[in-house]
């Protein structure tokens, strides 16, 4: 049976550097190197516009509003009327606004430039109940994505997998898609289209201020309130990244049986052969260091969960203390594929005291077999 991979536009509104307003900057003029100048986001005004199930709101998930906000307010539109009920939700990295309105031609206008939002209908029907892969992407190996999707629906039971790519050049999305639909046991595949800026490489440099990295956040969480809000749980790993533990459960499973809804996978570094084998498969990363260095830890949530109804979604953090203190598991690990890269030349040096680990030999002949 083929997966239902679909692929979704997502609806954002650009602002007219002509009009004389743009985001301001998030650091003070003397704090903005180039590199900071270069990648900032300053004509994004959203990412996206969705209906929600019951019809009730409009749901637009955007970079921080920062300046852009009490014009934005005051500038919406429900077929020529103002909408009194809008509210602002501002995280760390991301703001979300719902505007509670009607069916009716909806607008923006700032700075004297008129701008339509077009919501378009909410996928999440279709993951109800799934267990659910979520990741970003950019010009991965449709191989490697698809060995990634394979790897856990044979370890883990993954039913569904959404994606976000973030303006792939080396193939259609059409491409990735019907690579997809062709994973035995998937059953339902989303790849929400976003070729926006991905901003600064830099976190905030002082209190208080707002993070310039707002893309991966603001996509995390869209994706939690649009296709993911009704979820069985979702597992937010890279492409790069394989989970594994305990035989007889899967990471799924895990986060269900945890009374907060969560569970947080500390990571571990997995190598090819050599240098020379790099870009590599997941599959060929079969050896390890000793000491082996830690990478950022990774999650999977079950939505609707206590720690998912009071925390944000970011890459390596959710629930804060709670998080801390409640849900790192001490059996399951992830392993982040050092080769398995587009950009592996600007990472670190390549170790030389590699040695192969007869457990990954297993788990890649068990859940990722070659094919043939």
């Amino acid at each position: 049976m083929t997966a239902d991979i679909r692929i979704v536009r997502l609806h954002d509104i650009q602002l007219d550097g002509d009009a004389g307003l743009l985001r301001d900057y998030s650091r003070p003029e003397n704090d903005r190197p180039e590199k900071y100048l270069q990648a900032y986001d300053r004509h994004t005004l959203i990412y996206d516009a969705f209906r929600s199930e019951d019809g009730r709101q409009v749901i637009m998930n955007a970079p921080p509003m920062l300046n852009l906000w009490p014009p934005f307010r005051d500038g919406l539109r429900c077929d020529g009327a103002p909408v009194a009920r809008v509210k602002q939700h501002v995280w760390k990295r991301t703001d979300q606004i719902r505007a509670t309105v009607p069916d009716g031609v909806l607008t923006v206008t700032l700075a004297g430039q008129t701008y339509p939002i077009s919501p378009r209908p909410t996928e999440a029907a279709r993951f109800a109940g799934l267990n659910c892969l979520l990741a970003l992407n950019k010009n991965n190996a449709v191989d490697w994505v698809r060995d990634w999707v394979r790897y856990n629906v044979n370890r883990h039971g993954a039913e569904a997998v959404v994606l976000v790519d973030n303006g792939s050049t080396a193939y259609p999305l059409a491409e990735l898609a019907a690579a997809l639909g062709d994973v035995a046991g998937l059953k339902q595949g989303l790849i929400y289209s976003a070729p926006f800026p991905y901003g600064p490489q830099m976190s905030a440099s002082r209190r208080g201020e707002r993070n310039p990295r707002f893309f991966q956040s603001t996509m995390l969480n869209l994706a939690r309130s649009d296709a993911l809000a009704r979820a069985g749980a979702v597992l937010s790993v890279d492409i790069d990244e394989i989970v594994h533990g305990p035989e007889g459960q899967t990471i799924f499973e895990a986060a269900r049986a945890n009374p907060f809804g969560m569970v947080t996978v500390l990571g571990y570094w997995g190598y090819p052969a050599s240098v020379d084998a790099i870009p590599a498969r997941q599959r060929d990363h079969l050896f390890r260091t000793d000491p082996n260095p830690k990478c950022n830890r990774k999650w999977c949530i079950v939505p609707g969960g206590l720690i998912d109804r009071v925390g944000v979604w970011d890459p390596h953090q959710v629930g804060g203390i709670l998080q801390n203190l409640f849900t790192t598991s001490k059996t399951f690990r992830h392993m982040h594929c050092r080769g398995t890269t587009t950009g592996w030349k600007t990472r670190k040096a390549f170790p030389a005291d590699l040695h192969r680990d007869p457990d990954l030999d297993r788990l890649w002949d068990t859940y990722l077999p070659e094919p043939g």
